[in-house]
């Protein structure tokens, strides 16, 4: 069995893999922003 030390730090370096960073939003922002608006079709 491990420690919950490193039960706990293995948790959380899982938890961090999850949030975006700032590089990465921003970067998706931008390429989002860049993106041309689709025309919704005419039935």
């Amino acid at each position: 069995m491990e420690s919950d030390g490193a039960r706990s730090a293995r948790c959380e370096i899982l938890c961090d893999c999850y949030k975006p960073t700032e590089a990465f939003v921003g970067d998706l922002l931008e390429k989002i922003r860049g993106m041309q608006k689709l025309n919704t079709p005419k039935k």
